[in-house]
C-alpha cells in the first residue's frame, strides 16, 4: 500500500470518528465544522471556484429574516461563503510576503479606500455603533471579495467573461420564476409586488438587480463578435435580452425603467463619440436650469395626478406626480427627514446604517402620507446619494458621488482609447453600472447582496481593464 494511500485511509478514519463523536455527544454543529474548514481553505487556495458559485447562486439566495425590517441580514447560501472567503483572503494577506497590489494604484480604488475609511471614521462617532461595525464588517467583506479580489482574477478577460456569464444565467432563472408566480395573479400590479419572494423582498430591489444584465445582454448581442461569440450566441443573447426588458416592464418598478433608458442614452452618446466633459457641462447646465425654474416645474408637477396603476402607461406618468401619489410623497418626506438629519450632524452624520433607525423623529406631520410610520420602519431612505449625507455627512456624501463620477469617466475613457474585446466588455459593466446609478436617486439596495454583488463586481471589471490598459501604455514608453 502506498503511502498516499496510507494518509488517506487516516484522515478518513479521523474524519469518521469525528462524525461519530459528534453523534453520540448530539452536538450536531459541529459537523460543519468539516465543511467550514474546507471552504476557508478553498477560499485560500482556490477561491475562484467559490467566486463562481456566487456569481451563480446570489440572485437565487434566500434571506433569513425579512430584508424590509432588517438593515444588517443573513443570506443563505451566499454570506456565510462570502464571509469565509473574506477570512480566507485575510489569512492569505498575513501569510504572504512579497504581496504586490497593482489594484490601488487605480483611481477608482483610491476613491474606494478613501470612503470606506470615512465610513471608519463614521462607524466611530456613530450614534448607534453596534449598528454601524456591522454595517461596516458587511461593505468590507463585499469591497475585499468581490471589488479587490475579482479586480486581481478579472485581469484574466475569459474569468469575468464567465463570472457574469454564471450571474446572467442565474438572473434569468430569477426572471422566470418571478414571470411566472406573476402569471398566478394575472400579471397585476399588486401581485407583481410580491412574486419574486422569497427570493427579494419587493419589486424594485428585483428590477434593480435584473436591470444591471439587461444592458449587458443588449452589447453581447450587437458587439458580440469582438468578444469572439457565434451568431447563434447572439442571437440567444437577444431573444434573452427581450426576455428580461418584458420582466423589468411586468415588475412595475418605474426607477428601473427610468434607468433603462438612461443606460440606453448613454449607449447613444458613447456611439457618437461624445466626450465625457462634455456630459458633465450638459449636466450641469441642466441641473442650473431646473434649478432657476424650480417653482415652474413643482407647478407643472403638482397637475399631474396620475397615480401607481395596473395600466403601465398610467403608472409610467405617476413618476411625475408630487401631489397625490403615497410612494413620490413618502419618498420626498424620507429626503426631507435625510435634510434635517445632516443638518443636525452635517460633518461625520449620525453613523453608517443607521437611518432606517434615526429618521423617525426627523418627520414632520405635514409630510408625512398614509404609508408614513413614527416607529421609522418600512423601508429606508430611498436614495443612494442623501444616504451618506445622513449618515457620513457631507464627506461621505461627496465620496460616493465622486466615486460614481470616476465610474463615468472610466466608462467613457475606455470606449476612446480601447479597441477589440476588452472595450466592448468595458461597456457591457459600464452600461449595467449605470443602470443602478440612476437607479439609486430613487432607491437604495446597496448593503444587500442581491445589489452588492453586480455593483462592486462590475466595478472590478473595469478597474482590472483599466490596469491592463495602464500597463499596455508604460510597456510602449519603455
Amino acid at each position: 500500500m502506498s503511502v498516499d494511500i496510507k494518509k488517506l485511509y487516516f484522515w478518513c478514519g479521523i474524519f469518521l470518528a469525528y462524525c461519530l463523536a459528534a453523534v453520540y455527544l448530539d452536538f450536531y454543529l459541529a459537523l460543519a465544522a468539516p465543511v467550514v474548514i474546507t471552504l476557508i481553505w478553498v477560499g485560500i487556495n482556490k477561491p475562484k471556484y467559490l467566486l463562481y458559485f456566487l456569481a451563480f447562486t446570489t440572485p437565487l439566495s434566500v434571506h433569513l429574516i425579512d430584508e424590509r425590517y432588517s438593515t444588517v441580514n443573513l443570506s443563505i447560501p451566499t454570506e456565510p461563503i462570502i464571509i469565509l472567503l473574506f477570512i480566507g483572503v485575510l489569512l492569505k494577506l498575513i501569510s504572504s510576503r512579497t504581496l504586490k497590489f497593482p489594484e490601488v494604484s487605480v483611481m477608482l480604488s483610491v476613491l474606494i479606500i478613501a470612503d470606506f475609511g470615512w465610513l471608519l471614521v463614521t462607524a466611530i462617532t456613530s450614534t448607534m455603533p453596534l449598528i454601524s461595525v456591522k454595517y461596516v464588517l458587511m461593505k468590507s467583506w463585499y469591497l475585499v471579495v468581490f471589488y479587490f479580489l475579482l479586480s486581481r482574477y478579472f485581469q484574466h478577460e475569459s474569468m469575468a467573461k464567465k463570472f457574469i456569464w454564471l450571474f446572467t444565467i442565474s438572473i434569468v432563472l430569477l426572471a422566470a420564476y418571478t414571470l411566472f408566480m406573476h402569471s398566478q395573479g394575472g400579471f397585476s400590479r399588486s401581485y407583481a409586488y410580491t412574486a419574486m419572494r422569497p427570493f427579494l423582498p419587493d419589486h424594485g430591489m428585483y428590477a434593480a438587480c435584473v436591470s444591471f444584465v439587461v444592458p449587458v445582454l443588449f452589447v453581447f448581442a450587437l458587439h458580440g463578435s469582438w468578444l469572439k461569440y457565434g451568431l447563434w450566441l447572439r442571437v440567444v443573447c437577444v431573444l434573452l435580452f427581450l426576455f428580461l426588458v418584458v420582466a423589468v416592464a411586468l415588475s412595475f418598478t418605474r426607477a428601473s425603467w427610468v434607468s433603462l433608458v438612461a443606460a440606453l442614452g448613454i449607449y447613444a452618446l458613447l456611439r457618437m463619440k461624445i466626450r465625457f466633459h462634455y456630459l458633465v457641462l450638459i449636466a450641469l447646465v441642466g441641473g442650473a436650469y431646473l434649478a432657476s425654474n424650480m417653482d415652474n416645474l413643482l407647478t407643472g408637477l403638482s397637475r399631474n395626478k396620475k397615480e401607481s396603476d395596473d395600466n403601465i402607461e398610467n403608472h409610467l406618468q405617476s413618476v411625475g406626480n408630487v401631489s397625490s401619489d403615497p410612494s413620490n410623497l413618502e419618498r420626498f418626506n424620507r429626503w426631507s427627514s435625510a435634510s434635517r438629519m445632516w443638518e443636525e450632524k452635517p460633518v461625520v452624520g449620525w453613523g453608517p446604517g443607521t437611518y432606517t433607525f434615526q429618521y423617525g423623529q426627523f418627520q414632520l406631520p405635514h409630510e408625512m402620507t398614509i404609508i408614513s410610520t413614527n416607529a421609522g420602519t418600512l423601508g429606508g431612505i430611498h436614495s443612494e446619494y442623501l444616504r451618506p449625507l445622513a449618515e457620513s455627512g457631507l464627506p461621505g456624501a461627496v465620496l460616493f458621488v465622486s466615486i460614481v463620477v470616476w465610474v463615468f469617466s472610466l466608462g467613457f475613457k475606455h470606449q476612446r482609447v480601447l479597441s477589440g474585446s476588452a472595450k466592448y466588455l468595458s461597456l457591457a459593466v459600464f452600461l449595467g453600472l449605470v443602470t443602478y446609478f440612476t437607479h439609486a436617486v430613487l432607491n437604495n439596495y446597496i448593503e444587500f447582496d442581491k445589489i452588492a454583488v453586480p455593483l462592486y463586481s462590475f466595478m472590478a471589471v473595469l478597474t482590472a481593464i483599466e490596469i491592463k490598459h495602464q500597463n499596455a501604455q508604460k510597456n510602449r514608453q519603455k
